[in-house]
């Protein structure tokens, strides 16, 4: 893609800090933000399945939560490499590397082109390669920015999806949690310290890597919904008892009328419905997700085997003088 050469101001102070060199570097960002992010997923990965490790089964979790990084990661950087061509900012430290110079010979330093607005220049530091002289107009957005908060925020909502505990558990979750957020704070700071980048351009970078993190979490990956997935079950199993139950004491009371006994039975179905959907809960509420279409039918059918129709009763003779 052809970059947009951007004009500047001969007084725009913010282009002439000093030129230094970058703490975190390409090929570290590539394997901080990157390589070590999918390195941690497959060791968690193994981690899950470490009580029953199939390969089959761990390839393929494997394989989708790489994959939802990897999509992630890819749109951040298409976004933001779209952004510094199309804008195509100059860096903070553009008059000190480029050292411009118009076309008529002249410089900033010239009095006469101290408020002037310049379009047309050359850079008279012959020692800039044509990729150094690229760097210097894709300032906006922060790539190292965008990419170090979309790793370190996925990241986050992976941990929070698959390491579920309480107590101290949840508080070591925590500090996993703020201290990857704390690394892509760090990546992002350092790149307004070395004067690469303007600090509208790193604000603007993080923005875009949350933003995409949270997308992908929720719409690719679905990691922000570890325990509505999981309480959905429970709901369908509580409502299907209470029907279950429901239906057993309109037979019951159905049956009645055909028989003498009705306060007995009446008071059977009273106490069957109280009591029976939390013990049916109870007793299967710690299922695994997959098996509970087959739970659910297992205990209408469990319930309905241990219930027999009663059979006609010979009538109970009535008390006399019964209260």
């Amino acid at each position: 893609m052809h970059t947009f050469k951007r004009g500047f101001f001969c007084s725009d102070l913010s282009l002439r800090y000093p030129y230094r060199e970058c703490t975190v570097t390409v090929p570290m960002l590539l394997v901080l933000m990157l390589l070590l992010p999918m390195l941690f997923i497959s060791v968690v990965e193994i981690m899950r399945n470490c009580r029953h490790l199939r390969m089959r089964k761990y390839l393929r979790s494997l394989w989708r939560a790489e994959a939802t990084f990897s999509f992630g990661f890819i749109a951040t950087y298409l976004t933001t490499e779209l952004g510094k061509h199309v804008l195509s900012r100059l860096r903070p430290h553009f008059y000190s590397a480029c050292q411009p110079r118009l076309q008529d010979g002249s410089s900033c330093a010239d009095a006469h082109n101290a408020e002037l607005y310049v379009e047309r220049f050359y850079c008279s530091n012959r020692n800039l390669s044509s990729l150094q002289l690229r760097e210097l107009h894709v300032s906006f957005p922060s790539a190292h920015s965008s990419l170090s908060f979309y790793s370190m925020c996925l990241l986050a909502y992976y941990v929070h999806s698959v390491w579920q505990g309480r107590g101290i558990v949840r508080v070591m979750r925590h500090i996993l949690q703020f201290l990857l957020l704390m690394a892509a704070w760090y990546v992002s700071l350092s790149r307004i310290a070395d004067y690469w980048h303007h600090w509208s351009d790193v604000l603007a970078g993080a923005l875009l890597g949350v933003v995409y993190a949270t997308i992908t979490a929720i719409y690719v990956g679905d990691l922000l919904q570890p325990q509505s997935s999981k309480t959905r079950p429970l709901m369908g199993l509580m409502c299907g008892c209470q029907h279950h139950h429901h239906h057993l004491h309109h037979q019951l009371l159905g049956e009645n009328n055909n028989s003498t006994g009705s306060a007995k039975v009446h008071f059977l179905a009273s106490t069957t419905t109280a009591s029976s959907p939390l013990e049916c809960v109870a007793h299967h509420g710690n299922d695994d997700d997959a098996d509970d279409d087959d739970d659910d039918d297992s205990i209408v059918e469990h319930d309905l085997a241990g219930y027999k129709t009663p059979t006609s009763r010979a009538p109970t003779p009535s008390l006399p003088n019964a209260v």
